[in-house]
C-alpha cells in the first residue's frame, strides 16, 4: 500500500513539473510576441518614409550583391551577433534563419526565389532579420515541446509583418496575395485555448493509468 501511494506521488510530482513548464514555456512566449509585436509597429512607422525613388528599376540580379544592396537600400540594420544574410543558391524558400544550437548565432540564408523583384528580396530580408532574428528561439522551442504551435506562431509574426510592410517594399498585390496564401496554407489559426494546451498531458496520464503506473515506450 505503501509502495504504491509513494509511486502515485512520484507520478503526480512528475505530472505538475510537466504542467508547470508548459506554463512557463507559454508565458515566456507570451512575453516574446509581445515585444516583438511593439518592436514590428515601431520599424513599420519609423520605415515608412521609405520611397519608390530608392528602389533600384528592374528585377534583381540572384546574387550576394543584390542582397546587400537591397539591406542597404530598405534601411534593414543587421542585428549584433547575426551571420548573414548569405545567398544560398541551393535554398528552395525565399530564405531562412537557422541556429546550429540554441545558444548559437543566427544564419540568415536567402534563396532564389526571394529575387522575383527588389520589392519581394527587401520583404524576404526583413522576414528573417527584423523577425526571426529577433525572436526567442529558447521559448519557441519550450513551447513546441510543451505541445504549443511555437513554430506557427513565430512564422505568422513573420508573415505577417511582411503585409503590414508592404508599401514600405512597394509590393505588387501578386506578391500581397503569396505572402498571405502562404501564411494560411503552411501555418493556418488554430485553437488556442487551455484545454488543447494540455492535451500532451491528459495523453501522457492516461498512458500511465492504462499501464498500473509502468511507463513504457511505444
Amino acid at each position: 500500500m505503501k509502495r504504491n501511494l509513494s509511486i502515485s506521488r512520484v507520478f503526480s510530482g512528475i505530472a505538475t513539473g510537466v504542467i508547470l513548464s508548459m506554463a512557463t514555456a507559454g508565458a515566456i512566449v507570451a512575453h516574446g510576441v509581445s515585444q516583438a509585436d511593439s518592436r514590428r509597429q515601431e520599424l513599420a512607422d519609423a520605415r515608412r518614409v521609405m520611397t519608390d525613388e530608392m528602389t533600384p528599376s528592374g528585377t534583381p540580379l540572384i546574387n550576394q550583391a543584390s542582397i546587400d544592396l537591397a539591406a542597404k537600400v530598405f534601411g534593414i540594420q543587421i542585428p549584433k551577433g547575426v551571420r548573414g544574410p548569405y545567398f544560398d543558391q541551393k535554398l528552395e524558400d525565399r530564405g531562412l534563419t537557422l541556429r546550429r544550437g540554441l545558444a548559437s548565432d543566427p544564419v540568415v540564408l536567402i534563396g532564389r526565389e526571394a529575387f522575383s523583384s527588389w520589392g519581394m528580396l527587401g520583404s524576404t530580408l526583413a522576414h528573417e532579420i527584423e523577425i526571426h532574428c529577433r525572436q526567442n528561439f529558447l521559448a519557441i522551442h519550450l513551447q513546441n515541446l510543451a505541445g504549443f504551435d511555437g513554430t506557427g506562431v513565430a512564422e505568422r509574426e513573420a508573415y505577417r509583418y511582411e503585409l503590414l510592410n508592404a508599401d514600405r517594399f512597394g509590393l505588387a498585390q501578386y506578391d500581397r496575395e503569396l505572402i498571405r496564401s502562404t501564411m494560411s496554407y503552411f501555418y493556418p489559426e488554430q485553437e488556442n485555448n487551455l484545454a488543447r494546451r494540455f492535451v500532451p498531458v491528459r495523453a501522457w496520464l492516461d498512458r500511465l493509468s492504462a499501464s498500473g503506473g509502468k511507463v513504457r515506450s511505444f
